[in-house]
């Protein structure tokens, strides 16, 4: 269900950007802060983020009202383990009309909080360069085949669209139960944890959920996703098999 307009006092965040300001997590540099661009569809929330610390990241979300509730993935600037996580924020203005994000969120078991300002967007969103192993799935495309949360359309079925860089995974789906869906996540080896959201074509509504994947090898050499997920507090399976010759573009 879209809900931004049910005791919505701030705009959409589609195409803001917001540079971090202060973190009780860690030092914000004051040359290169995380800075966030955000889209919005309806009460769909998704975007990218860069800072003197992550490389690259994404996250997806949805809001409710002037609150947003996210999953992010990102990777560090100086190397090791890609992050899955998540946070919430709350929409406000600073004395100067300026659009603010505060956030709440757990690090290392630690409650913290960070608060970003807008600011004029900026065209510096290149990512780093793709790094291939058996299992990336960067460009990659998939079409679902089985589901436990829905008939599978063999006519149109739910497409998904990859892209991957340092261990971030992130993508964007569609089909005949999803207006369109965004997902962001980490792989490790076979291993992919996601968190997503989508809206429905039969009600409009927006569900979430979080999934882990294992990502297998057929034996005609194409990719197969093997899911286990939760949406909207519901588990299911899922069983996605990679399209042949069709691929995503980075973004």
């Amino acid at each position: 269900m879209s809900d931004t307009d049910q005791t919505t006092t701030m705009p959409s965040l589609d195409g803001c950007e917001f540079e971090m300001i202060s973190s009780t997590a860690s030092e914000v540099s004051t040359t290169s802060p995380s800075r966030f661009r955000y889209h919005q569809s309806g009460s769909m929330i998704w975007g990218e983020y860069r800072g003197d610390t992550v490389s690259v990241g994404r996250f997806a979300g949805q809001r409710l009202g002037d609150s947003i509730t996210i999953g992010f993935a990102h990777a560090f600037a100086e190397g090791g383990a890609a992050l899955l996580g998540g946070g919430s924020s709350e929409i406000t203005r600073d004395a100067d009309g300026r659009l603010l994000l505060v956030e709440a969120f757990v690090k290392d078991g630690a409650h913290h909080r960070s608060v970003c300002v807008q600011v004029d967007p900026d065209d510096g969103w290149g990512l780093p360069p793709a790094t291939a192993d058996d299992l990336h799935l960067d460009g990659t495309s998939f079409d679902l085949a089985i589901s436990s949360a829905s008939a599978v359309d063999s006519g149109g079925p739910t497409r998904f669209d990859f892209s991957e860089r340092e261990g971030v995974v992130w993508g964007v789906y569609r089909g005949d139960t999803v207006t369109t869906g965004h997902c962001v996540g980490v792989r490790t080896g076979e291993a992919l944890d996601e968190f997503f959201v989508h809206e429905l074509v039969a009600t409009g509504e927006t569900l979430s959920g979080n999934s882990s994947t294992r990502i297998e090898v057929r034996s005609d050499g194409l990719l197969e996703l093997v899911e286990e997920f939760v949406l909207d507090g519901v588990p299911g399976r899922s069983v996605c098999v990679q399209v042949d010759g069709h691929g995503a573009s980075a973004v």
